[in-house]
């Protein structure tokens, strides 16, 4: 499905000028009627709208803004709808899907994220500090990620130390590169039901613990972490339904912001490619 979608998106963006570009209609109604036309009912899915739902200005070139789509298509055969969403841009007559930066050769494309939503900070996720601190972050991670490993135990004891004013948000995102993370990641949600010790410890040491895994499998990463964590846990305690709807949930919240890889860190609700920009919020009183 989500190789459809990336076809449906790609043949909105194949054309790069809009069709009556001359009328004097706003860049984002142009943009809305341009996709309008574009998409198509079709095969396994109908159309049923598109929608702006946040725009930003393209630091390199200001005559050009992003602007994030999100096209809702209802899929009959599953009896369900589905939301795709994309970063386009546009100078109001020129549509492009993506620029490169000619010094470096990386995609601007990537630099712009999805802003994060307001129910995305809820008690479930909340995992040091209060809800009421003022600088609050969430971050997308993979115990199993060599960069998550070097950095979130640092971010962890950092926020442990400024939790007054600073709060950490904590969604698991397993990579499809690490094909441990996600029943890992269970056997932590699984774990964390037991009370065995704190969330946030619990989280550093399986960053921070190396796990002999023999392969693979569900089977052998359980055995894994049970060997170090002296827990008995059974395939079913990790499969229990509450843990795969949150697994689950976490990803699709990282899906629907376009996160691409870890870590990921948003700070005060938006996208922080530094990852570091909480220290200067600290040192600045902020």
């Amino acid at each position: 499905m989500m190789s459809l979608m990336l076809r449906l998106l790609s043949i909105i963006l194949i054309s790069s000028i809009f069709a009556n570009a001359t009328t004097t209609v706003t860049t984002e109604q142009k943009i809305i009627n341009f996709i309008n036309r574009a998409i198509n009912t079709g095969r396994g899915y109908k159309f049923k709208k598109a929608e702006i739902i946040h725009e930003k200005v393209v630091p390199a070139n200001k005559n050009w803004k992003a602007y994030f789509l999100k096209i809702d298509l209802q899929i009959p055969s599953k009896k369900r709808d589905i939301s795709v969403k994309d970063i386009i841009f546009s100078n109001g007559t020129l549509i492009s899907k993506d620029f490169i930066d000619i010094n470096t050769g990386r995609s601007i494309k990537n630099s712009f994220s999805f802003p994060a939503t307001p129910e995305m900070y809820d008690k479930e996720h909340l995992l040091i500090g209060n809800k009421d601190a003022k600088n609050k972050l969430i971050l997308f991670s993979d115990p199993q990620c060599p960069f998550c490993m070097e950095y979130v135990p640092e971010l962890l004891e950092w926020v442990k130390k400024h939790k007054k004013n600073f709060a950490l948000y904590y969604y698991h995102f397993p990579l499809s590169i690490h094909p441990t993370s996600k029943a890992l990641i269970k056997a932590e949600l699984a774990a964390q039901k037991l009370g065995i010790m704190s969330d946030v410890d619990l989280n550093l040491k399986v960053y921070t613990k190396v796990f002999d895994f023999k392969d693979n499998s569900e089977a052998s990463v359980l055995e894994g972490f049970n060997r170090v964590f002296k827990t008995h846990l059974t395939s079913k305690d990790i499969n229990a339904k509450d843990i795969l709807d949150r697994v689950n949930g976490d990803i699709r919240v990282a899906n629907n912001l376009m996160i691409g890889g870890t870590p990921t860190l948003y700070v005060n609700g938006k996208k922080d490619p530094s990852r570091s920009l909480y220290k200067k919020l600290a040192k600045e009183g902020k």
